[in-house]
Formats: C-alpha cells, sequence, structure tokens
C-alpha cells in the first residue's frame, strides 16, 4: 500500500529549555491542531490520533491543488486566527463540530488554514530518512502558498531570540529541531523539541473543593456563560487561602447556579478573580498544569473571557 493511502501517526516532540545551537533550527509553534494532510487527486486531513477530519474542513478541501506534484502527505498544524494570532479555542470548536450546516457556517466565519513544516512522502518516494534541512528544501519547492497553506519559517542557531520574540507577541512558543534529523514516525524524539511559554490568564473562582485545597475556576464564552476551565491547587498559601475562605463565606451557592454535578465542592458567586498560569490548554478547554499566582482585584469577573 502506498503512504498516501495510509494512516500514519506524526513524529512527536519532546518538551525542552531554550538554547542556542547552530545545528539546530527554530519555528514558530503554532497553537492549533496537529494534522497530517494526504494530497492527491483530492484532499485527505488526519489528526494525530489517526482520526480523518476532512469533513469538518470543507474550506481546506482545495489543498491538493496547491502542490506542485501529484502526490504529496504534508505534516503540519489547523489553525484559525483571530487578531492576527492563531486561536486554539476556534480550532478546537471547528475541528469537533460535526452538524453539517454548521460545518459549512464555520468554515465561513472562522477559515481555516494550514501551516505546513514538513513533507514526509511526494509522488511515490519516502522521504522520511532525508535530513530535514533536505526536506525543508523539498517542501518549498512543492507547496505553492496560498489563503489556506502557508509555509511555516525557521531560522538557524538563534533559539532564544525567537523565543523572546514570541512572547512579546503573545504566541504559544517555539519548536527547535536537529537540522540533520530524520523523520521517525510515531515517535517522540529529542531531536524535536518544544520550548514553550506558559499561558497566564485571569480567572473566575466558581468554587473551591471541600476535600483538598483547589479552587475552581472558569472563563465567560462569547454568549456570556460560564466555562469550568479546570483547578488549580499548586502555589496558593495557606494564609491566602483562609483569607480566600473568609470572603467565600459570604458568597456561598449551590449546584444550581453554574448546573455543575460535581462532589465534594462548594460553589460561590462569581466575584473573585484570580491570576494563574498554565502550559497549555488541553482539547477540552481545561489548563494543563495549572498555577496560581496571586488574587486580582482590579478586573471584573465578567472580563475573564477566552480571547
Amino acid at each position: 500500500m502506498s503512504m498516501i493511502e495510509e494512516k500514519i501517526s506524526p513524529m512527536l516532540a519532546s518538551p525542552g529549555n531554550v538554547f542556542d545551537s547552530s545545528e539546530w533550527i527554530y519555528e514558530i509553534k503554532w497553537d492549533g491542531s496537529r494534522t497530517l494532510a494526504f494530497l492527491s487527486s483530492k484532499t485527505r486531513l488526519q489528526d494525530r490520533r489517526l482520526v480523518d477530519i476532512s469533513h469538518q474542513f470543507p474550506d481546506l478541501m482545495k489543498l491538493n491543488k496547491c502542490i506542485n506534484s501529484d502526490e504529496a502527505i504534508l505534516d503540519g498544524e489547523l489553525i484559525v486566527l483571530k487578531d492576527g494570532k492563531p486561536s486554539y479555542r476556534n480550532i478546537m470548536s471547528r475541528k469537533h463540530q460535526q452538524n453539517s450546516l454548521k460545518i459549512d457556517l464555520l468554515s465561513k466565519s472562522l477559515p481555516a488554514m494550514f501551516v505546513t513544516w514538513d513533507i514526509l512522502y511526494m509522488d511515490g518516494k519516502e522521504l522520511i530518512g532525508l535530513p530535514l534541512i533536505e526536506r525543508k528544501r523539498i517542501l518549498d519547492k512543492v507547496v505553492n502558498e496560498s489563503d489556506i497553506i502557508k509555509i511555516s519559517d525557521f531560522i538557524y542557531e538563534h533559539g532564544k531570540a525567537l523565543f523572546d520574540e514570541t512572547g512579546r507577541q503573545g504566541l504559544e512558543g517555539v519548536m527547535a529541531k536537529k537540522a540533520d534529523s530524520k523523520y521517525y514516525i510515531g515517535k517522540r524524539s529529542r531531536l524535536w523539541l518544544k520550548l514553550k511559554h506558559f499561558i497566564t490568564i485571569n480567572a473566575v473562582i466558581l468554587g473551591y473543593r471541600t476535600d483538598k485545597i483547589s479552587l475552581i475556576l472558569g472563563l465567560y464564552d462569547e454568549n456570556d456563560k460560564i466555562v469550568p476551565i479546570g483547578s488549580v491547587e499548586s502555589g496558593i498559601s495557606q494564609i491566602e487561602l483562609k483569607a480566600f475562605i473568609d470572603v467565600a463565606n459570604d458568597i456561598k451557592t449551590n449546584n444550581d447556579f453554574y448546573h455543575l454535578k460535581e462532589k465534594n465542592i462548594q460553589w460561590i458567586k462569581p466575584a473573585i478573580v484570580c491570576k494563574v498560569k498554565f502550559m497549555e490548554w488541553s482539547e477540552n478547554f481545561k489548563m494543563r498544569a495549572p498555577s496560581f499566582i496571586e488574587f486580582v482585584y482590579d478586573v471584573k469577573p465578567e472580563e475573564c473571557s477566552f480571547v
């Protein structure tokens, strides 16, 4: 069977720390949904879990017209831009939509783009054994950029400078890749490293667990509905917790207030805001590895929303 007809697990990166090296290349880490594009007489999109997501992205079905070859398999990220930056919430809302009418509407209101950084296969030839930098040269010749596909830019050596710049721009971080690395299908490797900024937000405190130190947090969505985003326990001091409980006792409410049915939680009205940092969003919009920073007194709860 040709690679173009297979399901392929993408190569995965390991966490790393920022560094400079002339043997490595660095590119922006795009905040979207990892995707392989199988391009031939048609377009097939497959996510990292090997699920075909083509039907959710009718606006990208002409990706196969954007290549200078009969067949190609490209690795990359599906993104939706909001205010010039990738919006993880928007791409996930598109990826998980199953209603055909809503899919059609979202393809127009939240158009997606495929950002590609690697090529695995072209016209009957596997390219995974070639050095990364050679694959990138081939990719540059194969892809015709358009409003639905872009090639991810990269630089040599200066990882720290790019990391600092992505931080200033509010982007997710940087990918560092050994310039001569092969492509290892389905493997997590130290040849590719993800260098990520923490995400820092203000969130509304919805309640607290009664069986351990843990605050339940939420954000307002575009419909002014509060959406739970997980809990945080790391970073809260006993002094801060006591002060919080004293205030929270006066604004207690019940399960029906948020229509959430969880045990061992005392819900409170949305009146207290805190600042929290975390590594990344999960696909169901929960914080990964969150840490409490401080209570915030100059931000209104309704100002805490998904961006």
